[in-house]
């Protein structure tokens, strides 16, 4: 059960009442501010790429490529097996192909030769003998391998985004945003979007210009990897984003006009946007990667044969749901590991503060990062996720997902010692070590997660853009909001908080796993109501109840249905507003008083209760707690707040119960034996049910005694 409020930080405090007002203060929040930078950020007319030339080596890359074209010499493109790569690698060939050049490609299998220009794969490349070899999305760390290539003879382009390490290939071009010596405005580019560049100062040289039909597919590519990549969506890339989507309204590559079809016809009227290429496109291209080859995703983009396009995306469609069925399968594996008895005690969710590690030779690679980000979405902790290395024997490969402000690379560089090589960024990171160094990594994180926590609350913060009242939550709001677009990294989707909303129907969704409520303004009229809908928050259907007021976090959507379409709201989160009382408002400060040992007759004081009645459980409150709670918990490991874990018993059990003797409960179930109890923070607890034969004496918890001399 996970039962957890985050904490909300609005970036501007002002509770807007204006749409215009709205509207100006989220352009002045993203730095824009001056009528230049208003055209820039809102207008076609504003959205111009930079020029490739101010790339180092752009020129000797581009008279590179025209003597390779001119003497018709082999051009050996090597990618990547991700979307990014993939989409770079077709960039580059669909370009080399328009002036019928003698271009072959090549992107390398996760499991048997792993990411970039390695010597697992140097062979498959010298069998090609090329006289001009160009890395997409990678190369940029590959210092020996390139080295090699160059004493065979063969000219070596690097073009690639990745962070530079000591330092750069020895290759005859290195075009890179991240070296030292940069001379490019734009840092961010993702690989296509290099690649996109190459193609651009290929057209800007003329010598071998670029078609308007390869330059709307190489566009329409690098947009959908600048979304895949999870680079930032501002200046160069929401340019890349925005032309990308002007194309793909009718898009010039045969391949992504057949999978959008595709992908909308299954969709139904679902909106085609960054979100639906995230969703929806972008997994597909990625599962051929993880699960076998490239092969069909370098077909979808590079084939102008429509039948075997659409053959193509077919088959990755196929090879997507085969990646769910072992994605569940390893997830539910992991889940099982984390949460079985027999784990250390050590190791347990309620002892521990560092990511949560799981680990199983027979784990597919593909999947791991994906499995991580679940495990990290469900137990509210980062995760790495390791297997067995496919490449060396003997060592452990693993991929890393950051929860909350939790910084993984950051981590990893602290404890590098216990590792052969780690890589990513704060969010997210790959790592490998020896297998029989793993119980010591483990400890190490656990030890420096421990000696570099965050202070309370930091890692559930949740940035709300601004608060709205009631009255402006409407399509002319919307349709404002909507020039924001294309949301991503650095230019994200605004999320709102109104506050004091009435609930007025509560509905479950898809056999309780989402909630749909209808809303209204508590302090105005309440016939007029919103739509709103929590995804994965269907236990809140057991917490509120038609009359309960919470405040909200949500983004704004339109939703049609029958031909009608309407505002929906998506919620992020939800609070309690409706109780006022000391042991609501201020449970957290109760709670604090309490653990600072504070004799209960003052805290009672305070909440203008007697002992007994607001702050020791009874018989009655025992029993419920443990009965309804568990029930809930279904064997797993649970996090809850105690203000939603209160309102839930009560609500399940009939017997009115605060926050403060929840808390209570738990303690006297921990020392009891009935549960293993971790407190996270003043309200926040990780807890597990023990099996347990027979019936328990609560007596045997010094807690239940000392709170029966006050009762």
């Amino acid at each position: 059960m996970l039962l957890t409020s985050q904490k909300w930080r609005c970036v501007v405090e002002e509770t807007f009442s204006s749409t215009d007002a709205l509207f100006e203060a989220l352009l002045k929040n993203r730095g824009i501010v001056t009528p230049q930078e208003r055209e820039d950020f809102l207008t076609e007319k504003g959205a111009q790429l930079y020029d490739p030339f101010l790339f180092n080596d752009m020129k000797k890359a581009v008279d590179l490529i025209c003597d390779a074209i001119s003497q018709n010499k082999k051009i050996l493109v090597y990618g990547d097996y991700d979307c990014d790569g993939v989409t770079a690698t077709s960039i580059l060939v669909r370009y080399f192909r328009s002036h019928g050049c003698d271009v072959s490609y090549i992107v390398p299998n996760r499991e048997e030769h792993g990411y970039g220009l390695t010597k697992n794969i140097i062979e498959d490349v010298l069998k090609q003998d090329p006289y001009l070899l160009i890395t997409v999305d990678c190369g940029i760390t590959n210092i020996d391998t390139i080295a090699e290539l160059k004493n065979r003879g063969i000219k070596v382009i690097v073009s690639d985004h990745h962070n530079v390490q000591d330092e750069i290939p020895d290759a005859d071009a290195v075009i890179c945003a991240k070296r030292q010596d940069n001379t490019y405005p734009f840092i961010d580019l993702c690989g296509a979007g290099v690649a996109l560049k190459i193609v651009q100062a290929m057209g800007t040289d003329k010598r071998y210009p670029v078609t308007g039909d390869i330059w709307r597919q190489t566009i329409e590519l690098a947009g959908i990897a600048t979304i895949a990549d999870l680079v930032s969506v501002v200046d160069e890339n929401r340019t890349i984003v925005k032309k990308a989507f002007i194309s793909m309204k009718n898009p010039a590559n045969p391949g992504i006009r057949i999978m959008n079809e595709l992908l909308l016809e299954k969709a139904g009227s679902r909106k085609f946007d960054e979100t639906f290429i995230s969703f929806n496109f972008v997994p597909r291209v990625n599962a051929a990667g993880r699960l076998y080859d490239s092969s069909q995703a370098l077909n979808l983009f590079l084939e102008d044969d429509e039948q075997k396009a659409y053959e193509a995306a077919v088959s990755l469609g196929e090879q997507n749901d085969e990646r769910k069925q072992i994605e569940a399968r390893v997830y539910e594996e992991a889940v099982k590991q984390i949460e079985d008895e027999r784990r250390p005690d050590e190791w347990s969710l309620a002892n521990t503060k560092g990511p949560i590690i799981a680990y199983d030779s027979s784990w597919h690679q593909g999947v791991l990062g994906i499995v991580a980000g679940r495990l990290s979405s469900t137990f509210r902790r980062s995760a790495i996720v390791f297997t067995a290395d496919s490449i060396e024997p003997g060592n452990v490969k693993g991929s890393g997902r950051a929860y909350g402000d939790y910084d993984l690379f950051a981590a990893l560089g602290r404890v590098s010692d216990n590792l052969i090589n780690f890589g990513g960024h704060k969010k997210a990171a790959g790592v490998t070590l020896r297998k029989s160094d793993l119980t010591t990594f483990m400890k190490a994180l656990e030890a420096d997660a421990v000696a570099n926590a965050p202070e309370e609350g930091e890692q559930d913060e949740l940035e709300v853009t601004a608060k709205l009242a009631f009255d402006i939550i409407n399509f002319d709001t919307y349709e404002k909001i909507c020039k924001f677009k294309p949301y991503g990294i650095g230019n994200k989707k605004p999320l709102f908080e109104t506050q004091r909303m009435l609930v007025v129907n509560v509905n479950d969704m898809t056999e309780g796993a989402h909630i749909r409520l209808d809303l209204a303004d508590a302090d105005g009229d309440t016939s007029k109501t919103l739509s709103a809908v929590g995804f994965g928050m269907g236990i809140y259907c057991k917490i509120l109840k038609p009359g309960d007021i919470i405040d909200i976090v949500y983004s704004m959507n339109e939703y049609t249905y029958k031909g009608k379409t309407s505002i929906s709201l998506y919620l992020e989160d939800i609070k309690l507003a409706g109780d006022t009382s000391f042991l609501w408002q201020k449970a957290d400060i109760a709670e604090e008083l309490y653990r600072s040992g504070m004799e209960l007759d003052q805290i009672a004081k305070l909440a203008k209760t007697t002992p007994a009645e607001g702050l020791i459980p009874s018989k009655l409150d025992y029993l419920a707690c443990y009965q309804k709670i568990k029930d809930e918990c279904k064997g797993e490991t649970s996090y809850a707040d105690m203000p939603l874990l209160a309102r839930l018993v009560t609500n399940l059990s009939g017997v009115e119960l605060t926050p403060f003797k929840v808390a209570r409960c738990l303690e006297v179930f921990s020392e009891a034996h009935l549960i293993k109890l971790g407190v996270l923070s003043s309200l926040r607890v990780c807890f597990r049910f023990h099996k347990v034969e027979g019936k328990t004496d609560l007596k045997q918890s010094a807690v239940y005694m000392r709170l029966l001399e006050h009762g």
